[in-house]
């Protein structure tokens, strides 16, 4: 897998300097030839980056060192604490969307004005061929509006020395104190066919009727952190959790700048003086 998986990459990034080279060395001097070399080179780059990342993913200890597994925050109402970020290969799933709908935009305005550049065979000579790209551009672009508007609809988990915000677009935000929390337990969940066992942290609350505000990571009467879809380790954000309900005085940590490398599995590797 991890052969197939750096294979795949390499070859997408030839792919884009071959495609660069032929636009550098092309004739065609029309902004729809230069849009669509732009959009094929974009799209070849997306594509390799989200097998870069799916590469990275194989070697944990490297993962844990380039994307940040928290971020600084602040609520008007807690003040400082952190946000524990997302694991995700949105940008790259974009860039490629972005790349495939702008090529074949261009390869079908090519064929519809009738330019003689041809970002494809068929776009000079195949109406059908045009129209197919004509319309696989929309598909794409549709594609990619619906992934910026799951990009700015994810649900938030902030940690705070107050508490535990999770703020749920459309939805609201929900606000536990450390004191509504009796205990802090993994267990999992069924994000999908593949994958029926992905662990969340589920924080077991004081008030054992509250309704699970998320279907699929909450349960009644407990809030469920979904470590499975967050840049922290799991095992490690729940023994911090833990740590975090049962010392009290170790949550002003949250407040400062160390809590960002306090959930980094390189910080607790480090060796004590």
């Amino acid at each position: 897998m991890i052969a197939f998986t750096t294979i795949m990459m390499l070859v997408l990034l030839a792919a884009a300097s071959v495609w660069l080279v032929i636009a550098l060395r092309g004739d065609g001097k029309s902004i729809m030839t230069i849009l669509g070399h732009l959009g094929a080179i974009t799209l070849f780059l997306g594509a390799a980056g989200m097998f870069g990342a799916r590469l990275l993913t194989m070697f944990p200890h490297a993962a844990a060192t380039v994307p940040p597994t928290t971020s600084r925050n602040v609520d008007a109402e807690w003040g400082s604490g952190i946000h524990l970020r997302q694991e995700s290969s949105l940008l790259s799933l974009e860039l490629t969307l972005a790349g495939c709908g702008l090529f074949g935009f261009a390869a079908w305005w090519d064929w519809h004005a009738g330019g003689t550049d041809g970002l494809l065979p068929f776009s000079r000579n195949n109406s059908g061929g045009a129209i197919g790209a004509l319309v696989f551009s929309i598909v794409t672009v549709i594609a990619l509006l619906l992934m910026i508007f799951a990009r700015f609809a994810r649900i938030r988990w902030e940690l705070y020395p107050a508490g535990i915000i999770c703020r749920m677009p459309m939805r609201g935000t929900s606000r536990i104190n450390w004191s509504d929390i009796s205990s802090i337990r993994g267990d999992v969940c069924k994000l999908s066919a593949q994958y029926d066992k992905a662990p969340v942290v589920l924080a077991t609350l004081a008030d054992s009727s509250r309704p699970a505000k998320h279907k699929l990571f909450d349960r009644v009467g407990e809030l469920g952190i979904p470590a499975c879809i967050l840049r922290c380790d799991s095992d490690l954000l729940l023994a911090l959790m833990k740590h975090l309900l049962d010392e009290p005085e170790s949550r002003q940590l949250l407040a400062t700048e160390a809590a960002t490398e306090w959930f980094t599995l390189r910080y607790h590797q480090l060796p004590n003086d």
